[in-house]
């Protein structure tokens, strides 16, 4: 059983490239084909921008109109450049053996995400050999302000990053979600204290997610690696358990790509 820039851009150029990353970001986000409604809700721009920039992606393929229901999926070309990322992306791939050792240890599903602005990207999960466990899909796109992630990765961005994704209304996902500012700016005050962030229920019933973040040689955080479990086979000393793993994985990686923790 499965439980499923304080500088905004002033060239015209940059500005259009944003709306393009985002547009493709609402697609990599969603499990099932938008509507142009759907990807202007989700990217917060006009549904006349988002039309333009679909009907580009879609004659370079990288997204695809079903002709009967008339909305889009990812195309052929999204999925190449997707792969051709994977095999080159030393984070993912040293990343993954960190997963499956992890996961051998704790007896979990565990995720790895990259940043991507705003957002965060499931690039690798290995799941739970448990009959009942959590899995993601990779290659979802999510808020960084919502769940244990997106949290490990927002703790310890500049304080204007964190104000700009604070600025965009925080989706609810679950009845747990923290959608107001002030509550998810102190969680990221524990993050920053504890080293990792812990949450529960905030996207995915009886799921508790404990993650921490990776570190570039440039000493920014370009991702994170996560543990997600059950929430009813957590205890007081296991969940703190776990915590420390993941601090400890995320370290590891960071020490693999010669990243620097400040």
């Amino acid at each position: 059983m499965t439980l499923s820039s304080e500088t905004r851009p002033q060239d015209g150029a940059e500005s259009t490239t944003a709306r393009v990353a985002d547009v493709l970001l609402a697609f990599a986000g969603a499990d099932s084909p938008l509507g142009i409604t759907d990807v202007a809700r989700a990217t917060n721009l006009s549904k006349a921008v988002v039309h333009r920039i679909v009907q580009t992606l879609c004659s370079k393929s990288f997204v695809w109109q079903d002709p009967v229901t008339r909305k889009y999926r990812l195309g052929m070309a999204a999925f190449a450049l997707a792969d051709s990322a994977n095999q080159a992306s030393e984070f993912r791939r040293i990343g993954m053996s960190i997963l499956a050792d992890l996961t051998e240890a704790t007896g979990e599903t565990t995720t790895l995400s990259g940043r991507v602005g705003h957002r965060r990207v499931y690039v690798g999960q290995v799941e739970s050999r448990q009959l009942v466990r959590i899995s993601v899909q990779v290659g979802t796109a999510l808020p960084l302000t919502v769940g244990a992630s997106g949290a490990a990765i927002l703790a310890f961005l500049p304080d204007n990053e964190i104000e700009a994704a604070l600025a965009i209304p925080i989706p609810m996902m679950s009845e747990y979600t923290v959608t107001e500012p002030s509550e998810v700016r102190a969680r990221l005050r524990e993050v920053v204290r504890d080293g990792y962030a812990h949450t529960t229920n905030e996207r995915v019933k009886d799921s508790t997610g404990f993650a921490a973040p990776v570190w570039s040689p440039s000493n920014e955080v370009v991702g994170c690696i996560s543990i997600a479990a059950l929430t009813s086979r957590l205890t007081p000393e296991r969940e703190e358990d776990l915590g420390q793993q993941v601090i400890r994985a995320a370290t590891t990686l960071t020490e693999r790509l010669r990243g620097r923790i400040p």
